[in-house]
């Protein structure tokens, strides 16, 4: 990443790095995301903002959430073997900042989709900033139906809440994969994984959260 992104940042970042570890975030997510200038992700009025540990408005009903959530999501979807992770799609890529977490870590193709025109534009634009719009794959489209023409994926992150998980979803996650998402029940919303074996579903409750609905249609 080039150092210029960082001019009057850079204590800022640290700080978020450093507040991250002592919550119990492991080297790899740190590392990917010490490299992702997170204030070119948020708007500009906000960017002094932008490394607190807190949700962001991006416009449009839509939020980028705080970083433990974000390196939290990434490390569960990663799981103990990261190497395994070679196609990851993304629901949900609002500003692009998850987006660029995964292009950080160096997974080999990250598939992500928008379903709101402006915001894909403007993560291609924020990607494009911070020098990883080649490696992306982004489209614009409903996410509640997956990528069933480049599937099955290993991982599958969704960075909104459903009321139930999609069924598309689970049918492109590939035997071994792994499915982080945010589901709303009945009003609370509940962090998610979902692992996918030979025999059926292994479901794993993490945590409470707090994300923008999931929507089904474009």
């Amino acid at each position: 990443m080039q150092e210029s992104h960082w001019i009057g940042f850079e204590n800022r970042r640290e700080r978020m790095i450093e507040r991250l570890a002592s919550m119990g975030i492991g080297n790899t997510v740190l590392e990917a995301m010490a490299n992702v200038p997170r204030h070119l992700f948020v708007e500009e009025a906000l960017r002094t903002r932008a490394y607190d540990e807190m949700s962001l408005p991006l416009g449009l009903g839509q939020t980028i959430s705080q970083p433990y959530t974000v390196a939290k999501m990434t490390e569960l979807l990663l799981g103990k073997h990261a190497k395994n992770m070679n196609k990851v799609l993304e629901i949900g890529t609002g500003c692009g900042y998850q987006t660029a977490v995964l292009l950080a870590l160096g997974l080999p193709e990250i598939y992500s989709i928008e379903r709101l025109r402006p915001l894909h534009e403007r993560a291609k634009r924020h990607l494009r900033a911070s020098g990883l719009l080649a490696k992306a794959r982004l489209a614009c489209g409903d996410g509640y139906l997956g990528r069933p023409e480049v599937a099955p994926f290993d991982g599958i992150l969704v960075t909104a809440a459903p009321n139930e998980i999609p069924l598309p979803l689970l049918q492109q996650l590939a035997i071994g994969g792994r499915m982080v998402l945010p589901l709303d029940e009945g009003g609370v919303q509940y962090l998610w994984l979902i692992e996918k074996t030979a025999q059926g579903y292994l479901e794993t409750c993490v945590q409470e959260v707090n994300f923008v609905p999931l929507i089904n249609g474009t």
